[in-house]
């Protein structure tokens, strides 16, 4: 979605309906998908109906209005995902559908996160959002809810009409690339820990059990394999983005690796396999990372922010009640007074 100019947020005469997803809505759903270019998997919506009602991990809202001829039109949806077994950790995944008649369309997104913020399932203190780095006014309404900015993304997608000129490599020696399973999960996660601020971490709260519950096809670390330790070069972990196509963030180590020139082409190359071809998230101060997924025939699309909001520390402060300042101490003491007299054990018997 391209956008000019700033979306003025006015009241109006018709406000938007949000309810969670049901059945009723499917065929809104596909007549949105017709319409909106930018989803391509329309079919997802109905697995997400029983995943919502039976795993609890799921919440899908959707805002409505009626046109002139009092019929529904399906305007905005957002998915909310559990991104931990705790359910600590909530990311909001946001997709316009049709752009809004009786409205704003910044009051149609105001409405519908601040029902997801709310909402009685998810319940959680701490969330994630993404939004395109060009939408201003998305921008300013997340950071005005409480969200601060994170990370900057690239959006990269591959070009297959690229590949042609691409030669094929091989793995270089001493380098493994391994599927995301129990084995390799713990050493994935202290990389995208490595990766991460300690604020996103503590929002994230992930354990490496939930990077097994979320694994999708590409995940995966790759290793240099040495005689007496194994070191750990980049990795590849899902990162859900709703109805649209699969995306998986490209992470490697904090100190930059030469070695990942070689090695990492053949493993990006496994991408090209996979049906649907999943979306790469590269880090968008990484130039050097960047300069390798452009040669693998990958094209950038866009830059997102990953915004976080935890209410974690608000509610510690507030615990912390029995806690008093120094001054006030002090103040009990009033050393103006004059001192009391030292109490007497007794008199001492004479001799």
């Amino acid at each position: 979605m391209i956008y000019s100019g700033r979306d003025v947020d006015q009241a109006s005469g018709s406000s938007p309906r949000v309810e969670a997803l049901n059945a009723s809505h499917l065929r809104l759903l596909l007549t949105s998908a017709q319409i909106s270019s930018s989803n391509q998997w329309a079919d997802q919506p109905q697995a997400m109906i029983p995943q919502a009602w039976l795993l609890r991990k799921l919440r899908v809202l959707v805002a409505l209005e009626q046109d002139d001829a009092r019929a529904e039109r399906l305007l905005s949806i957002v998915v909310l995902r559990s991104l931990n077994r705790r359910s600590s950790c909530w990311q909001l995944e946001l997709e316009e559908r049709q752009e809004p008649t009786g409205t704003s369309r910044i009051s149609v997104i105001r409405r519908l996160l601040h029902e997801a913020l709310s909402d009685g399932v998810a319940r959680s203190q701490s969330w994630l959002i993404r939004c395109d780095s060009n939408d201003q006014d998305q921008l300013d309404l997340v950071r005005e809810l409480g969200f601060q900015p994170l990370r900057r993304f690239g959006v990269w997608r591959l070009d297959p009409s690229s590949l042609s000129g691409i030669p094929t490599s091989e793995m270089p020696p001493h380098c493994r690339w391994s599927a995301l399973d129990k084995s390799t999960a713990r050493q994935l996660l202290a990389l995208e820990q490595a990766c991460c601020s300690t604020h996103h971490r503590q929002i994230l709260d992930r354990q490496w059990q939930d990077l097994v519950d979320q694994r999708a096809k590409g995940c995966g670390l790759l290793e240099r394999i040495d005689s007496d330790q194994n070191q750990v070069l980049a990795g590849l972990v899902a990162r859900p983005s709703g109805f649209a196509r699969p995306r998986l963030e490209l992470l490697r180590g904090l100190a930059w690796d030469d070695r990942l020139k070689d090695a990492l082409p053949p493993a990006l190359a496994r991408l090209s396999r996979l049906q649907p071809t999943p979306e790469l998230l590269v880090d968008d101060d990484d130039a050097r990372l960047q300069s390798i997924v452009q040669r693998c025939g990958f094209q950038s699309q866009q830059t997102q922010l990953v915004l976080g909001r935890s209410l974690w520390r608000k509610l510690g402060s507030r615990e912390l009640s029995g806690i008093r300042p120094l001054e006030s101490m002090l103040g009990r003491l009033q050393p103006q007074q004059p001192p009391l007299p030292t109490p007497s054990l007794g008199r001492e018997r004479s001799s």
